[in-house]
């Protein structure tokens, strides 16, 4: 039953992810951009629910990736309002960036209690927020005005997030410590795929369905670890 289950939900984020690709390259649809991340958003929701619910309980650690998984659902539906309406540098996008930097926290606080804290931990974020940091110098080709700040300490985060992911994997192992390494990486392609995406003097259609496809999948590997939150979290 459980396995069913599993493969309802793996199948309904994978349709939604495939619609939303879909509509977000259709000028005749586009305007249904915001409902289908939407969609796609509460689509993890309901694997991480289904996850929580063959467990049979919750705890703190589970509130935890709830609390993150949330985040990340209102999130993704202010940056899809914000992409409807073009406004890149509006309330909407920083209201979502916002709420997409808090989750980041929030994972990195889970994928921290389950494992020791070293200084190594800090090298991708530090060498990351850097990077942006100079980029973010050039103002012909990088134009973050305004969410100059917000970027280099969101980045930080998404840093730190897959750091702590992908060290899971080697203290723990198995199938959690995967889905946290992959989660965690695939979170930072999207949103380094997200900063040419927007704030690039180029833009690159292609990219906006790298930055769906790395967050969405990203977001399912998280999702499923409500499954196993109970046992291993």
């Amino acid at each position: 039953m459980q396995t069913v289950l599993l493969a309802v939900c793996i199948a309904l984020s994978l349709g939604t992810l495939a619609v939303l690709v879909r509509i977000a390259y259709s000028r005749r649809h586009f305007h249904r951009y915001a409902a289908a991340k939407t969609a796609a958003s509460a689509a993890f929701l309901i694997t991480a629910a289904a996850g929580f619910v063959s467990r049979g309980s919750f705890g703190t650690q589970g509130a935890l990736l709830a609390a993150g998984l949330v985040l990340c659902f209102a999130g993704d539906v202010l940056l899809g309002l914000a992409n409807v309406r073009a406004a890149y540098f509006g309330p909407f996008f920083a209201s979502g960036a916002a709420s997409f930097c808090a989750a980041h926290a929030v994972f990195c606080v889970l994928f921290a209690s389950q494992q020791p804290l070293s200084p190594a931990h800090f090298v991708l974020p530090v060498l990351l927020t850097a990077v942006l940091a100079v980029c973010a110098r050039d103002t012909r080709r990088f134009r973050l005005r305004r969410m100059k700040v917000p970027a280099l300490v969101y980045t930080f985060f998404v840093g730190l997030m897959c750091s702590l992911g992908v060290s899971l994997y080697f203290v723990r192992g198995g199938a959690l410590g995967a889905l946290s390494a992959v989660g965690g990486a695939l979170f930072l392609v999207s949103d380094a795929v997200l900063l040419f995406l927007y704030f690039y003097h180029k833009k690159r259609a292609v990219l906006r369905a790298a930055n769906l496809i790395t967050y969405y999948l990203g977001m399912l590997c998280l999702a499923l670890m409500a499954g196993m939150a109970a046992v291993h979290l």
